[in-house]
């Protein structure tokens, strides 16, 4: 399944994520060490892209689906 960057930046606020916006990239921090996790494209993501941004999340597509 495809998905969009905002669909991603939905997930990660959900996780409690911070998230930050501005030019081509939404960033994406760890409030807890307060480290960037990821930056997300806007628009539909590559796979390969959306698997690294996933692992950098620590979820799977999976749970994914279940926050969207």
């Amino acid at each position: 399944m495809s998905y969009t960057g905002k669909q991603l930046i939905r997930a990660a606020k959900k996780r409690g994520y911070q998230i930050k916006e501005g030019g081509k990239h939404t960033l994406v921090f760890d409030p807890m060490t307060g480290r960037r996790i990821t930056t997300i494209p806007r628009g539909y993501i590559p796979k390969g892209t959306l698997n690294a941004i996933l692992k950098q999340m620590e979820i799977t597509e999976a749970e994914l689906k279940k926050l969207l």
